[in-house]
């Protein structure tokens, strides 16, 4: 599973290949120097890369907003038939059917570093539930959890559902690492577009349904903005007012990943050993 020749010089892994390297933080932006300076790939475990990926705070998701929403949101259409309605309409499907060419490497990519990228792939098919649940998590108040049997299940699921994606997630990583050992790529590669996440602790991602609309209004009193009436249409205003939900499916442009020069192309010219 080697490659013919590493993606590039040792200069070019992150971190460092052979020993730590002491990194410029503007060099390895958005990766944090504190933590990967001290790492050297040689030698590289999987607590580097899990349960936390080691990038700067709000890379892709944001950690600084309200507990609720100074506006408020709109509690009373977190009810069975409404969140039904929301399930049925299946709106994780759209992290895993929008097409996304990746930046980095080639989509035909073959070796360990196919492996990973496959296995990262029936990952992400398999629990997409969870990982769009991880920026769509709309609260549900005691009182209603009491109310519903229903409600208190279906909480239940969501966070069995994340306690089963991260276990799988960390699967993937390990194919990872062993990839990155190898000389396939760097961690740079999980900055690629094509690739999805799961929210780190300290995230600020919980969803609370209205609160767009609610806060339009308090901003222009004149606005008179209407409510959503359903979760549908709840989920539709947050996702076009924060496309980092659905993270930038709407709008690849908009990915913090395109903005980085170091990953295009960069690990496009490996290439598997030939028996």
């Amino acid at each position: 599973m080697l490659p013919v020749a590493p993606f590039g010089p040792d200069a070019a892994f992150i971190p460092g290949r052979r020993a730590p390297v002491a990194f410029a933080a503007r060099d390895i932006e958005p990766w944090s120097a504190k933590k990967l300076n001290r790492v050297a790939i040689i030698s590289m475990k999987i607590t580097v890369l899990f349960p936390e990926l080691p990038f700067r705070a709000e890379w892709i998701f944001p950690r600084t907003a309200d507990a609720i929403p100074r506006a408020g949101y709109v509690d009373s259409r977190i009810t069975r038939p409404l969140v039904e309605e929301l399930t049925s309409a299946a709106p994780w499907d759209t992290l895993v059917t929008t097409p996304v060419d990746p930046v980095s490497f080639r989509g035909d990519v073959r070796g360990r570093l196919g492996v990973f990228v496959r296995a990262f792939w029936d990952f992400a098919s398999k629990h997409r539930v969870a990982i769009w649940e991880g920026t769509h998590r709309f609260p549900i108040s005691r009182n209603q959890l009491q109310g519903s049997t229903w409600l208190s299940n279906f909480n239940k699921q969501r966070g069995n559902r994340r306690s089963h994606a991260g276990r799988a997630w960390k699967r993937v990583l390990v194919i990872l690492v062993l990839a990155i050992q190898d000389g396939w790529c760097d961690v740079d590669i999980l900055l690629d577009p094509s690739f999805l996440h799961l929210p780190r602790r300290g995230d600020k991602v919980a969803w609370f349904p209205g609160s767009v609309s609610r806060q339009a209004n308090l901003e222009d009193p004149n606005l008179h903005r209407p409510e959503p009436t359903s979760l549908l249409e709840a989920l539709r205003e947050i996702d076009e007012a924060e496309p980092w939900r659905i993270q930038f499916r709407g709008d690849l442009s908009q990915h913090p990943g395109r903005q980085i020069q170091r990953l295009v192309s960069k690990f496009f010219n490996v290439q598997p050993k030939t028996t």
